[in-house]
């Protein structure tokens, strides 16, 4: 299974050097050629470098950690929105091209400087909008009832936060931030449905991200599950005694019962079979010796496969991975691939809500989509 993992991370790859390539030319027939033909290798020496400086940043962090790594991550992770963007203009720009060459003869010309510049500074300004967005969260607020005792008590406030992505991105100042609209709610229980730690735990560690986390005020604790990106750099139990240091519990195909009778379930992450090499358990052998009449609230980080939630008697699942897509048009895929890719659903008792999450991956930037904070009201309303 971590072969084709492997095999998708190279494709992504090509397709990306395919994509770079693309643009990289319509960029030289546009501005190249009328400022500077002479350059030609120049431009091409300077422009792979720019492009590949993510994956060169990503290796340097692996082979030789250090502030220049860091650099180019961050730098190369500017660069992936900026391609994205490039890319969809100009493929607009060529379609629009070939529709009048055929009902509007001249309407649209050639590769023009005017064109070049503008489809360049269009694509930064939607970069740089995005990167501001990213870093403004909002809070979403949601009513739920189940209709289940919880001992003595009639209601609970739960605050979830989903994909932080903490690391070099999403970093020291942005996690003070969560941390204190976190405390501002007041929360009985806070749950982190996975993605809290990046795919390298050395900023997470080095930025004293643990510490920021003990900071968290709970009445009854809080709990974690795993993602994806805790396990892609094969780091997955390094993240774990750091999240326990910071006073997470990390639940890992188990549950626990609260003081007040709710069960909260966590999932380990449906990833884990491609990236480790040993699958999950099932939701119904997680459960087999738990009781139903007891409140159940699952943590799981993908919301794929409801159904099993549902014949499971889950009450509640809080679930996020997607991003909401994270940049526009990416979120009409996760609207077509998941059932539900963000907000509510309900399908008779059983509930789940989705997070955009909290942080970003690859590209630091938002656009279309919100980066949140999830505010959750329970009422427990037992059958008469």
């Amino acid at each position: 299974m971590r072969t084709k993992f492997i095999l998708m991370v190279a494709g992504l790859i090509i397709l990306f050097g395919i994509g770079n390539y693309y643009i990289g030319l319509r960029f030289w027939q546009s501005v190249g050629v009328a400022v500077a033909p002479e350059l030609v290798s120049c431009y091409w020496i300077i422009f792979s470098l720019l492009a590949g400086s993510y994956f060169f940043g990503r290796l340097g962090a692996i082979c030789c950690p250090g502030k220049f790594s860091d650099r180019l991550i961050w730098s190369g992770s500017f660069w992936l929105g900026l391609t994205f963007y490039w890319c969809l203009f100009w493929l607009l720009y060529d379609i629009a091209a070939i529709v009048s060459s055929i009902w509007l003869p001249g309407v649209i010309g050639s590769y023009s400087l005017g064109v070049g510049v503008l489809i360049l500074a269009a694509a930064v300004l939607v970069v740089v909008y995005g990167a501001r967005k990213a870093c403004t969260p909002q809070v979403r607020h949601y009513d739920i009832t189940i209709n289940k005792q919880a001992g003595n008590c009639s209601e609970l406030h739960v605050v979830c936060i989903s994909d932080l992505h903490l690391g070099l991105l999403v970093g020291r100042e942005r996690l003070k931030h969560a941390v204190q609209i976190i405390n501002k709610l007041d929360p009985d229980l806070v749950l982190m449905p996975g993605d809290i730690i990046d795919e390298n735990i050395g900023a997470f560690v080095e930025n004293e991200m643990p510490q920021i986390l003990q900071g968290i005020r709970s009445r009854l604790g809080i709990y974690g599950i795993l993602g994806s990106h805790e396990y892609i750099y094969g780091h997955s139990e390094k993240a774990l005694t750091y999240l326990k240091q910071a006073g997470i519990h990390i639940l890992r195909d188990q549950y626990i019962i609260l003081p007040n009778g709710v069960m909260i379930v966590g999932r380990d992450d449906l990833f884990r079979e491609q990236l480790v090499g040993t699958p999950r358990q099932s939701l119904s052998s997680i459960l087999q010796s738990s009781t139903r009449e007891f409140p159940i609230i699952l943590m799981d980080h993908q919301p794929a496969a409801l159904e099993e939630g549902v014949l499971a008697g889950v009450d509640l699942q809080l679930s996020g991975h997607t991003h909401h897509g994270q940049i526009f048009p990416l979120n009409l895929l996760t609207q077509r691939f998941f059932e539900i890719d963000w907000g509510y659903l309900r399908r008779g008792t059983y509930q789940i809500i989705v997070s955009s999450g909290y942080g970003t991956w690859g590209a630091p930037i938002r656009l279309g989509t919100i980066s949140e904070i999830v505010d959750i009201t329970i009422k427990f309303n037992p059958p008469v």
